[in-house]
C-alpha cells in the first residue's frame, strides 16, 4: 500500500512494480522522475484511486523512439523498465537482454523471440554479446547482467508528507 505520498525528482522511476507484485496506489503525487511516474512490470494491475502522475520525462519512451540502444540511458547501475528481448540466432540465454532498438538494428533478420516488459539493460549495448552493438559507442565489459534480481539503486525519491 502506498498511500498519500510525494514522488518527485528521482533519477529512476517514480514508482516501480515487478515481478508479479500486488500494490494499491492512492492518492499519491508522482512527478518529474527520470524514467516515468509509473512503471509496471508484465503481469502486474495495481489498485489505483486519486494518484497524480504527470510531468514525468520517460527517458526509455524517448530513447526508443529516437533508436537510442536503451543500454545508453541505463548503464550497470540503473535498470529502466521496458520490453526486452533474447537472440536465438547469437545464443543469447536467461542471462541477456536485448533491447527493442538493437532487436531491430544489430539482430535484423536474426531469430528473436519478446520476453517481457521488466527491468534489465540492454546486454548489446553493454557489449557482452558476440556481434558489436551497431548503435553505441566504445562497449564496456560487464561481469554480471542478472536483470531480474537486480538491486534497486539508492535514492532519495521517496519523500513522505
Amino acid at each position: 500500500m502506498l498511500r498519500r505520498n510525494r514522488i518527485f525528482d528521482g533519477n529512476a522511476a517514480g514508482v516501480e512494480i515487478t515481478n508479479n507484485a500486488t500494490a494499491t496506489l492512492e492518492g499519491n503525487k508522482i512527478f518529474n522522475n527520470k524514467f516515468g511516474g509509473l512503471c509496471l512490470a508484465s503481469g502486474v494491475h495495481p489498485k489505483q484511486k486519486d494518484n497524480i502522475i504527470t510531468g514525468n520525462h520517460n527517458m526509455v519512451q524517448k530513447a526508443v523512439s529516437t533508436g537510442q540502444c536503451l543500454y545508453k540511458i541505463s548503464s550497470y547501475t540503473s535498470f529502466p523498465m521496458h520490453d526486452f528481448y533474447r537472440c536465438q540466432t547469437c545464443n543469447t540465454t536467461e542471462r541477456n537482454a536485448i533491447c527493442v532498438n538493437c532487436i531491430k538494428n544489430c539482430h535484423a533478420g536474426h531469430v528473436v523471440e519478446f520476453i517481457r516488459h521488466d527491468r534489465f539493460f540492454c546486454d548489446c549495448g553493454a557489449g557482452t554479446l558476440n556481434n558489436c552493438c551497431q548503435l553505441q559507442g566504445e562497449p564496456t565489459q560487464d561481469t554480471d547482467t542478472l536483470y531480474d534480481s537486480a538491486a534497486p539503486m539508492e535514492t532519495h525519491t521517496l519523500r513522505v508528507n
